[in-house]
């Protein structure tokens, strides 16, 4: 599996974005970026409460987020998660990514 920065920056597409996404260096901190926070999203709506936490100063290096996810006792509300839901499909769908966690998150309820 590749690394998941990687597997996203490969994948953007986005006429809205192009302007920025045209700069290597932008679009692949971008591309961290959207990558990051979509897995927190992901884990959120797989039932993880979720925090993304800044661990090495940005003067060291700019990959520097780390992702604490613990399982939850408590389900949220299905209407919250709906929604949730929702938003989550809409980014990725206007992004024209599919993250490898998705599916790897999502395999188990097809079993």
């Amino acid at each position: 599996m590749p690394c998941c920065q990687h597997e996203l920056n490969g994948q953007i597409r986005c006429p809205e974005l192009g302007p920025v996404l045209r700069y290597g260096v932008i679009r692949e901190r971008m591309a961290a970026l959207i990558t990051d926070a979509l897995r927190a999203d992901l884990l959120e709506e797989k039932g993880y409460d979720v925090q993304i936490l800044e661990f090495i100063d940005m003067e060291h290096t700019p990959k520097n987020l780390m992702i604490r996810a613990v399982k939850s006792a408590a389900m949220r509300p299905m209407g919250f998660r709906a929604a949730e839901h929702e938003g989550l499909k809409r980014a990725m769908e206007l992004l024209h990514v599919n993250p490898a966690l998705k599916e790897l998150l999502y395999e188990e309820d097809d079993r």
